[in-house]
């Protein structure tokens, strides 16, 4: 099958000169400071307003220069790209190595109906970027070439005396994000922590902290006030900050929506940069359940899927947020629909009794060096500190209430905390490794940590589970070694 060479949209000279002025913007910066600071006279006055323009036409020249020279076509079961500024470089990609194309929509694609696609292989992560990138096509034109790719890859996989028949291809919505969803979600994120804790700070009282009568004799009620101005300007500044990111929030995951295909989950979402990023099923290795306390509190959770692939310096594209936010209650029955192998644990094995003080004593051994010091340089403020004491080892307590196991046939399920708690269910066959650690106070103990690891992106993903009975990890270990 052969198509006829094309080029990109010329909007695509634009977006690579916006992109290049980008990583430009500190020279850009000096060169306006130089030229801001009036030394030189005549001519060289402007030199660095002339320097300055002189690249930025460099540089637009050089991005239509790489337009004219881009193109690409698919031909012989592969998507053959020809670019290069000054050296014409080819790359040729197998439909067979092609996982999945991500689109997205800027601000600049969307009047013309245009698309950033994304190629995304099985060797993307370990290039540490998108095999390919076509930065702007027409929207049908990226939709056929998604069509043309898998339908070949389809019928590539049959047998050569095997009819291919025309068959509907599965497009089912399951997930839609409404706008209570999405104002939950700004609500529950970590901006909401940080208001929270500028409310606590600018509304105490200055004067328990600061003699400011010793230090500013006779202009303390001047130096008050203004410290209360101070406060009042700060505690409005992160209000704004927090309206801003709620508004993010709409804007990043606005009509948010998740379809279904025979091999792929499909996930839009944006409002003015609208993307798709589509995740085959066979790349997915892991499910997880994140809780943090404001939405486990109020019975929400988010869902993220780990990916095998996906680029290092691609935002999302190894951790893949499936569910921004979802209610606890309606996980186990969204994720049966996606992924009907996988069984969402709901009883777990818990660690034994007496590990409760060994992850008291490890969470609250964080604040006890910082109160000592204090302590000593700000008796007797410094003793407040054995609050932060208090609250680390209270959460030491909740991480071991939350820690659990359990096996089930094919799947290992774990469950552990560290502020936020994570459920993770991960298949054997997706497992890369499996290990047992042990100190030597947990082998006095008879205790274990459990650690596994699974590909998803450069590093792999890793879950932790400590001080597990030393006879449950051996059972944990055994069913991993032993061949089905």
């Amino acid at each position: 099958m052969m198509s006829d060479y094309k080029r990109l949209h010329p909007i695509s000279a634009i977006v690579n000169f916006m992109k290049q002025v980008k990583e430009m913007i500190i020279p850009i910066i000096v060169l306006l400071f130089v030229n801001g600071s009036g030394n030189g006279t005549g001519f060289w006055r402007y030199m660095p307003v002339i320097s300055m323009v002189t690249v930025l036409v460099l540089v637009l020249g050089a991005g239509i220069i790489k337009w004219m020279r881009f193109t690409y076509r698919l031909e012989d079961g592969e998507l053959r790209i020809e670019y290069g500024l000054f050296v014409k470089k080819k790359r040729y990609i197998p439909y067979d190595r092609i996982q999945s194309l991500n689109f997205s929509e800027g601000i600049l694609h969307r009047p013309f109906g245009l698309v950033k696609v994304k190629v995304e292989t099985a060797g993307s992560s370990s290039n540490k970027k998108s095999e390919a990138e076509l930065t702007a096509i027409l929207k049908e034109e990226a939709v056929h070439i998604e069509k043309t790719i898998f339908k070949e890859k389809e019928r590539l996989s049959e047998s050569p005396e095997a009819v291919v028949e025309e068959k509907p291809v599965r497009q089912e919505e399951i997930f839609k994000m409404s706008g209570k969803d999405l104002l939950m979600l700004g609500l529950t994120s970590g901006g909401v922590g940080v208001i929270l804790s500028g409310v606590g700070v600018f509304l105490s009282q200055f004067d328990d902290f600061i003699p400011f009568e010793e230090i500013y004799e006779g202009a303390s009620g001047y130096i008050k006030g203004g410290v209360l101005i101070i406060g009042i300007l700060a505690f409005v500044g992160l209000f704004i900050a927090w309206l801003l990111s709620l508004v993010w929030t709409f804007v990043v995951y606005g009509d948010f929506r998740i379809r279904l295909t025979d091999e792929n989950i499909i996930i839009n979402r944006g409002l003015l940069e609208k993307k798709q990023v589509t995740v085959p099923f066979k790349r997915v290795q892991g499910i997880r359940i994140i809780e943090n306390p404001v939405r486990q509190l109020l019975g929400y959770c988010s869902v993220q899927i780990e990916n095998a692939g996906g680029s290092a310096l691609e935002k999302d594209s190894s951790s893949i947020k499936l569910f921004p936010i979802v209610r606890k209650r309606e996980v186990e029955n969204l994720i049966a629909e996606i992924f009907p192998d996988y069984s969402v644990e709901t009883e777990f094995n818990r660690l034994p009794v007496r590990s409760i003080r060994k992850y008291m004593i490890r969470a609250a051994a964080v604040g006890i060096i910082p109160t000592v010091v204090l302590s000593i340089f700000l008796w007797p403020y410094g003793m407040w500190g054995l609050i932060l004491v208090a609250l680390l080892a209270f959460l030491g307590y909740r991480q071991h209430r939350s820690g659990g196991w359990k096996l089930n046939e094919g799947q290992l399920s774990m469950q552990y905390r560290t502020v936020s708690k994570s459920t993770v269910y991960l298949k054997k066959n997706r497992i890369q490794s499996l290990d047992r650690q042990e100190t030597m106070f947990q082998t006095r103990m008879d205790l274990s940590t459990l650690r596994t690891t699974v590909k998803s992106g450069d590093a792999g993903f890793k879950s932790t589970l400590r001080d597990l009975e030393q006879k449950d990890m051996k059972q944990i270990e055994m069913w991993y070694s032993y061949e089905e």
